[in-house]
């Protein structure tokens, strides 16, 4: 027979027991011969021994959370006639572990569920991240009580940071179970459940129905578009997807292993040396610009100086010596292509840091506070051992990667839009005006957001059409204003500032290229 589990979670004194107990009492047990409860910590409220006879309840205590295996719950439900567990799971236990366990027979994990009291949710968010992440990550609610006091603002607050964590997650406001049919209905036994036609399922089906009626000549160019879009989509991605790993994990180094003091000394705000030192210190990162922002994003969580760590950021793409490789091998008739390059990346980044500077903009002001920017935090790194201190650092890539990975994919589709249909759009924009030439590559560098190594060979494409003024912005200012990373540093850094910075940088780079155009 199949066995039902549910898990509840959360931290000590959050409700957990309450929350428990309250849906035992709704009867959501009543279609089960037998039931267990494995109580894995204790707190004040407690299990009435009556309350739990009368609900045909077995309370079982667990004292260490390798005690529950596969295995374990198996011979449980063999020897007790057990048909549904509940298990109130400790806080402070390793949930991921718990939930890499085999399951062994019939038994299956139905719901997990974090309950969290409202007062102390941002406590734990800001201080304990390593630690609630993989709980509230792996939850399909999270219930939050005790909310009474909180304002409709402070709600919609607690929600989104929520979602930061897991995304497809629901946060439910209440104090009995009972009350929200939603849990009455997740908490009975699957065969019971009815079936119902969701908003997916409508839309696709529409859309099925509209295909059918559509003329062939029509379908034929739909799946001319439809292919050439899914099969840069996944350029863009297998392209992509190497550079941010490696970006991770030196993100995850950044912030769990390297001290703040060692950076900062290179990277000092009191010294206009440094500007030219961060721009280039791109040449010792050879890493594409889809890698830099998990990277800049980890620099920027160490409260470094934000003039010196853009000026990085926009030089990058510049003295990346993979880059400068890619620029040899599509303009081998012209050299001077690869000194501009340089150069005019330099310039840009070096004058924008300058601007940061001149106006005192600081990292504390222009990074979003709730932006979940503590998630590898030092509870992560569990003592001192080399071996603890990898271990650390993988899982931090692991949590940086996907966190960075939904807005690459975001990213990799719109730009898979724009290289399909843009090309065809600029061409109908050639015009012998330099400034409306300037606009439109920019324009095109920013929506295309092609990878840093390999956008010379389309910018070559371009050369002849376009002066090469305006093809340099296009392969410099390209990477620095890449939808795609602008979308995942959009997590870190406030939308005011991007959108301050992206004008900057394009004031920047025009001025730059008009300079460009009178030596060239």
């Amino acid at each position: 027979m199949a066995v039902d589990i549910d898990v509840v979670t959360g931290f000590l004194e959050s409700g957990k027991t309450t929350f428990i107990k309250q849906m035992i009492a709704s009867g959501i047990t009543a279609e089960y011969e037998g039931s267990a409860l494995l109580l894995c910590e204790e707190g004040e409220e407690e299990y009435e021994e009556d309350f739990l006879k009368r609900h045909n309840i077995t309370l079982i205590p667990v004292e260490e959370p390798d005690s529950i295996t596969g295995d374990y719950l198996k011979r449980l439900t063999e020897s007790g006639g057990i048909d549904y567990i509940m298990i109130e799971y400790n806080g402070t236990w390793d949930m991921q572990s718990f939930l890499n366990r085999k399951l062994v027979g019939e038994c299956r994990i139905r719901n997990i569920v974090f309950v969290s009291e409202a007062a102390a949710f941002n406590s734990y968010y800001s201080n304990m991240a390593g630690l609630l992440r993989p709980h509230m990550g792996n939850s399909d609610y999270v219930v939050v009580n005790r909310y009474q006091d909180m304002g409709k603002a402070e709600k919609t607050e607690l929600r989104n940071k929520v979602k930061r964590v897991n995304p497809v997650t629901k946060t439910v406001f209440l104090n009995d179970p009972a009350e929200d049919k939603r849990f009455l209905r997740i908490f009975t036994p699957f065969e019971d459940l009815k079936k119902t036609v969701t908003p997916g399922m409508i839309l696709l089906m529409s859309v099925l129905l509209v295909l059918c009626f559509l003329p062939t000549a029509y379908l034929s160019v739909l799946y001319d578009y439809t292919r050439k879009i899914s099969v840069s989509f996944l350029s863009i991605l297998i392209q992509a997807v190497p550079f941010i790993l490696l970006g991770a994990f030196l993100s995850s180094i950044l912030q769990l292993i390297i001290p703040v003091s060692f950076i900062t000394r290179q990277l000092s705000g009191n010294s206009w040396k440094s500007f030219l030192a961060a721009g280039l210190a791109g040449f010792f990162f050879p890493v594409c610009d889809c890698g830099l922002a998990p990277l800049i994003s980890g620099l920027l969580k160490k409260n470094l100086p934000l003039p010196q760590i853009i000026t990085f950021w926009l030089a990058s793409a510049a003295v990346n010596p993979v880059v400068i490789l890619s620029v040899y091998y599509a303009f081998p008739d012209n050299r001077k292509v690869i000194l501009a390059r340089i150069l005019s990346g330099i310039v840009i980044a070096v004058l924008v840091g300058c601007i940061l500077m001149l106006l005192k903009v600081r990292t504390k002001e222009v990074i979003r506070q709730d932006a979940g920017l503590t998630f590898m935090s030092v509870d992560m790194v569990y003592g001192d051992s080399r071996t603890r201190k990898a271990a650390a650092v993988i899982k931090g890539a692991q949590l940086e990667f996907f966190r960075v990975f939904k807005y690459v994919i975001i990213g990799a589709f719109v730009s898979s839009l724009c290289l399909t249909f843009l090309p065809q759009t600029i061409k109908l924009f050639i015009s012998t005006n330099t400034l409306l030439q300037f606009f439109i590559m920019l324009a095109a560098a920013v929506f295309m957001s092609t990878c840093s190594t390999s956008n010379a060979f389309i910018g070559r494409s371009f050369y002849g059409q376009f002066t090469l003024p305006a093809v340099l912005s296009f392969m410099v200012l390209g990477p620095m204003l890449d939808f795609k990373n602008i979308i995942i540093l959009s997590e870190v850094l406030t939308k005011k500032f991007i959108i301050q910075l992206c004008l900057l940088t394009s004031v920047a780079g025009f001025l730059t290229y008009t300079v460009v155009m009178f030596i060239l």
